[in-house]
């Protein structure tokens, strides 16, 4: 595989919406704290990063000023910018989010107008070398609460979003494309859903190009999804993929011949059921049957009414990369998926999306595991990028940092 075909360690990069930040000033604080100390435990000069910029935020950028001195602080702090999270909107760690974090949908004129704004952003930002940059967000809204009027609304301002990008791509040179990113209990869960929607939309948009899928590895390993077929099925329907989040989803499996051991593994597995973030749980019954929990509360209680009944659970709850084991041998990270998706990526050299570690539970995880301080959650977050890298490099994925190119989203 030639050089032009792997990645850099600098072009891997992870998710700021695992710091807190209410506004532009704390947006600049945490670039120039916590995106600076990754990068100089990661040994860098520069690093590119999937920033999340709050709504807020994003507004404030709007003024000429106020953008020319973040682009400049990007410019201080060796941060390329090619990658932003516009998924949630507004606070994102204190108090209880939930199924907020949906809001405002797709049908909201609220997600459109912060949408573009970030879009803007990032523009003026993109590195002069970088073809494209790539942005996530929502995908389209909660399940439970959706409907067809709601979709029509959706989709009439996705058609505003993609006219507006196309329009921002004419003026600036830059072209910024949205990344509907799947997620349990979603419109969009699953990759049937993602090859109907974009099959739709193609024929229904005429700038369906700035619309493309974001595919979260935690997202897909909750649906019981094998991630090397999903994205086999993803690119032959042509379906365009701009940005995998590697993140990794909790996986319980419960010993039904072992009573006593079944309950603790149940108390083990309460201690992750926190009051801040929704961790959707998917299982499959002795059937062989899909069942689903709008959160994890719900699930326990269901498994230990019926103890004989689920075998596994996946529980969306970003946990470490590296885990392999979560306190006890039964509860385990969905390590199997992201081996699917480094593999699917070394055996397909024409797909480049861009790579981004999303693991923003931190602060949420059990106390003993999680970070003691600020500087340990750090460090941790290096050790994510870190075992990326060396999932990369062997499977020959991973270029020497002495002679950098970029991925698809920067050539």
């Amino acid at each position: 595989m030639s050089a032009a075909q792997c990645w850099t360690a600098a072009q891997v990069g992870y998710c700021s919406n695992v710091h807190p930040t209410r506004d532009l000033a704390g947006l600049r604080a945490s670039i120039a704290c916590h995106f600076q100390g990754v990068r100089r435990l990661r040994g860098l000069h520069r690093q590119d990063s999937g920033l999340w910029i709050c709504a807020g935020a994003a507004s404030e950028l709007q003024q000429a000023s106020a953008c020319s001195r973040f682009l400049g602080l990007l410019q201080d702090t060796g941060l390329r910018l090619t990658s932003l999270n516009g998924f949630p909107y507004g606070e994102f760690h204190q108090g209880a989010v939930k199924a907020e974090v949906y809001l405002p949908d797709w049908s909201m004129p609220e997600r459109l107008t912060y949408s573009l704004n970030l879009a803007h952003i990032l523009a003026q930002a993109l590195p002069a070398d970088c073809r494209q940059g790539v942005i996530s967000t929502v995908p389209l809204g909660y399940a439970a609460s959706w409907s067809p009027a709601l979709q029509q609304r959706a989709e009439s301002q996705l058609r505003q979003l993609t006219a507006g990008l196309a329009r921002l791509h004419r003026e600036s040179g830059r072209k910024v494309v949205f990344c509907l990113e799947m997620e349990p209990d979603c419109v969009l869960e699953h990759t049937d859903q993602a090859i109907a929607f974009f099959t739709h939309w193609r024929a229904s948009d005429p700038h369906h190009e700035y619309l493309a899928l974001c595919f979260d590895v935690c997202h897909q390993a909750v649906m019981f999804e094998d991630c090397y077929r999903s994205l086999g099925r993803l690119r032959q329907a042509g379906v365009p993929i701009g940005k995998i989040q590697l993140s990794s989803a909790m996986i319980c499996r419960l010993p039904l011949d072992d009573p006593q051991r079944f309950a603790e593994v149940l108390g083990v597995l309460g201690e992750f059921s926190e009051a801040t973030y929704l961790h959707q749980v998917k299982a499959r019954d002795n059937r062989g049957r899909l069942a689903a929990w709008a959160d994890l509360p719900a699930a326990l209680a269901d498994c230990a009414s019926d103890p004989g009944r689920y075998a596994e659970l996946r529980i969306h709850f970003h946990v470490p990369l590296f885990s392999e084991h979560l306190l006890m041998r039964e509860l385990s990270g969905s390590q199997v998926a992201l081996s699917q998706t480094f593999d699917y990526l070394a055996a397909h050299d024409d797909l480049r999306p861009v790579l981004e570690v999303e693991t923003y539970s931190w602060g949420v995880l059990p106390a003993q595991l999680r970070p003691g301080d600020e500087q340990a959650q750090l460090r941790g977050i290096a050790a994510e990028l870190h075992w990326v890298e060396t999932q990369l490099r062997q499977r020959h994925l991973l270029q020497a940092q002495v002679c950098e190119v970029h991925a698809d989203a920067c050539r």
